[in-house]
């Protein structure tokens, strides 16, 4: 849990959440398994596909320097995922020798379908919850959702 420096009370609160939250993801990991990997896929194409998910335009070179790999081996893996039509890419407008790496749709919803235990953990016990429970859910989703778009805009991330 990262150290805040908050008052004693919302730091407890704070404890308390990633508490939680860890022992949501143990049982929800032992309710419906880990994060699928498609078959299709290696794990350094995953990598892949995360970082052109999370940094949309990123050029090849900032992606070989994120994973540590040559530019030709960073423009292999691209090429496999375009085949796969996973990722597609643009001309830079500012530099034609650049080439800019964009996720298509289909390469989004791999990545929510990795990332879907919780959605899938859900599906497995909604009938569990009360209409003040899935209300409470919401409310809880809606406040983290309104956060991560706060930052998202502090930080000027696309």
């Amino acid at each position: 849990m990262p150290e805040l420096g908050l008052d004693p009370e919302r730091e407890a609160l704070v404890r308390e959440l990633f508490e939680l939250n860890s022992l949501v993801h143990d049982r929800a990991v032992g309710l419906v398994g880990p994060m699928p990997v498609p078959p299709d896929l290696t794990m350094q194409q995953v990598r892949v596909l995360g970082h052109v998910a999370k940094r949309p335009g990123i050029s090849g070179h900032e992606l070989g320097t994120l994973l540590g790999v040559s530019a030709p081996t960073a423009s292999g893996l691209v090429e496999r995922l375009v085949e796969k039509g996973l990722i597609v890419r643009s001309d830079d407008l500012q530099d034609r020798r650049v080439r800019r790496l964009h996720p298509t749709e289909t390469g989004l919803e791999v990545i929510r379908q990795m990332d879907s235990m919780f959605g899938r953990a859900l599906g497995v016990v909604i009938q569990r919850l009360s209409r003040d429970d899935l209300d409470l859910l919401c409310r809880g989703s809606r406040a983290m959702l309104n956060a991560l778009e706060a930052t998202r805009l502090e930080q000027a991330i696309p």
